[in-house]
């Protein structure tokens, strides 16, 4: 399997933290993204973070992306300093467990765009205490950061260097992004990338929050086009399966990533 492939946790959401790592080891995958809940959960069960780490290493898996950091756009005042609170312990663990990038999402509701630019530049500072660097993913179904344009303008307002954006395929396609949004972009603005591809149904079906995702090349987007402008833009870090989908969260684990690793496969040609 390509070194950059990367199994991101919530394809198998349902599936202990040491166990979500020997999948992705058995699997050949080299990098892993995970998230705080399933870290908490571990640690509560007794395992420290160095403990997590070490297991880590041992599987030699890199975790290129943990998540995720929300609330911040949408914060009152108050609940904002509880945000920035998290984002510091977030962060923390992620650089603990050796990742600088943190997964953030913005509002998905409206009439929160004019102040998402200072509130954005704040979550970056509070990363920046860490080493960590804070990655946009822009939800389709947002009301205003739903599209590549909308996250880009959110990004560039903020302009902090350790602030930049996810392109996820699903969201990609979903929010109406567009590839001429690329020509506005330099090299280094993306730092990560989500693959995951659209179920064969009505646009207000995909709609539908987390569901009607399935593995690349088993639906409906055309992935050529979006990683020719990623080479473009000489982008070459992680590629990360991405798939949130209830059937799958019931399934085998095992199988699940099985599946996973092989649709990765089709898309080695584009990288």
């Amino acid at each position: 399997m390509h070194e950059r492939f990367c199994l991101n946790a919530a394809t198998i959401k349902t599936t202990p933290l040491e166990q979500q790592i020997d999948l992705a080891r058995h699997a050949g995958f080299r990098q892993i993204g995970l998230w705080l809940k399933d870290v908490e959960a571990s640690m509560a069960q007794g395992h420290s973070l160095a403990d997590i780490k070490a297991k880590l290493d041992a599987a030699g898996l890199h975790v290129a992306e943990f998540c995720f950091l929300g609330g911040w756009q949408d914060a009152d005042e108050a609940k904002l300093k509880e945000v920035l609170t998290q984002t510091r312990r977030i962060c923390e663990i992620s650089k603990a467990l050796g990742c600088d990038i943190v997964v953030t999402v913005p509002a998905l509701g409206p009439g929160w765009l004019k102040g998402a630019p200072e509130r954005f530049r704040q979550v970056c500072q509070a990363a920046s205490e860490h080493g960590v660097r804070i990655a946009v993913e822009f939800p389709g179904i947002a009301a205003e950061v739903h599209d590549l344009r909308s996250a880009r303008d959110l990004v560039a307002a903020a302009d902090c260097p350790n602030g930049g954006l996810i392109i996820d395929t699903f969201h990609f396609f979903l929010g109406g992004s567009k590839l001429e949004d690329f020509d506005r972009m330099a090299p280094g603005e993306i730092f990560l990338v989500h693959v995951s591809d659209a179920m064969k149904l009505p646009l207000e079906k995909l709609r539908i929050p987390h569901d009607n995702r399935t593995f690349p090349g088993e639906g409906t987007i055309d992935f050529s086009p979006i990683f020719q402008q990623l080479k473009r833009l000489k982008y070459d870090g992680a590629v990360s399966l991405e798939i949130w989908n209830r059937e799958l969260h019931q399934a085998n684990p095992v199988e699940v990533v099985e599946r996973g690793a092989e649709s990765l496969a089709r898309l080695e040609g584009l990288l």
